[in-house]
């Protein structure tokens, strides 16, 4: 099943173990693994060089205070972003038991596993993951049953079912919940994403409510794609309008091997929300938008970055 370079279906090649031991081993300063720095990268947990908080964190759960529950829950949890657990989450929602040969087809179908994939490969990941509460798998019956919430469970501040999945399945209203999170933001609107596409302007400039907005700081990475001559122009343009409404916009750029954050976040003074990139909410591939509980150091890094 493995494949030339580690994606989102090398969850199935290791065991969690492995995992929480590559978190061990990237505290301390070591080379981690191919692909257990694929998935911690991948689920916020490990950044260029060293872990993120969140990866330090797990690293005091697992390894100095030694819960050994907690800390696979905890794993878990940020394994959830994975494409072939959001697959299960959003596609089996309300299906009930659904057996594990299906399971696999749908895996196979949004091209979450390689086609070599079989049930042998997927079911100690499935037990696992039924064991940390992610979804219920019964040994006996074979059977996967989703346990996310229905959409309209969640609640973000006054958004309803806000904080929830981007899906395939949902073209139109992927977009439609991004709009959400634009619309109620005030003052100082902030979008901190390293791979920002300049397609998040039109958003940004259809979607807010102007005359409660005071100014627009974008921060990003300095890709050649993401800060090239066309996103300049297009940004120059965006800026010459908002200026029409007294807004002042401002993009920068923190440069590689400064840049320490990795995750994308939208938000303003007062809420920040988790986003996906703007080319994987319009491509419709997997991805979520959820509330954050810490605000990251905006201001750090606007003084850091520098002025398009």
């Amino acid at each position: 099943m493995a494949a030339d370079t580690p994606n989102d279906s090398s969850l199935f090649e290791i065991p969690p173990q492995q995992l929480l031991s590559a978190i061990r081993t990237a505290a301390s300063g070591g080379d981690v693994e191919p692909i257990p720095k694929y998935l911690l990268a991948r689920c916020g947990l490990l950044g260029e060089s060293q872990l993120t908080d969140a990866g330090l964190a797990l690293f005091k759960l697992a390894w100095v205070m030694r819960k050994d529950k907690e800390a696979n829950q905890a794993l878990g949890q940020a394994l959830r972003q994975l494409n072939p657990l959001q697959v299960i989450e959003q596609e089996l929602r309300g299906l009930g038991p659904v057996p594990e040969d299906g399971v696999l087809d749908l895996l196979h179908q949004h091209r979450a596993v390689s086609t070599e994939t079989t049930v042998t490969d997927i079911r100690p990941t499935l037990r696992w993951l039924s064991g940390v509460g992610l979804l219920a798998y019964s040994t006996k019956l074979k059977t996967v049953r989703s346990l996310a919430p229905a959409p309209d469970a969640a609640l973000a501040g006054e958004v309803q079912a806000i904080a929830s999945m981007i899906s395939p399945r949902t073209p139109f209203l992927n977009v439609v919940k991004l709009r959400r999170v634009i619309r109620p933001l005030k003052g100082v609107v902030w979008w901190a994403d390293p791979h920002f596409g300049a397609r998040a302007l039109e958003e940004l400039a259809e979607e807010l409510r102007l005359e409660d907005v005071t100014e627009i700081r974008i921060i990003s990475g300095d890709a050649e794609n993401v800060i090239s001559n066309k996103s300049l122009k297009d940004f120059e343009r965006f800026q010459q309008e908002m200026s029409n409404y007294n807004i002042v916009a401002q993009w920068r750029v923190d440069r590689r091997g400064v840049r320490d954050w990795h995750d994308r976040w939208l938000g303003d003074d007062k809420v920040v929300w988790n986003v996906p990139p703007i080319n994987t909410l319009f491509k419709n591939d997997y991805s979520e938008i959820s509330p954050t509980s810490e605000r990251p150091p905006f201001d750090q890094w606007w003084r850091r970055a520098t002025p398009r």
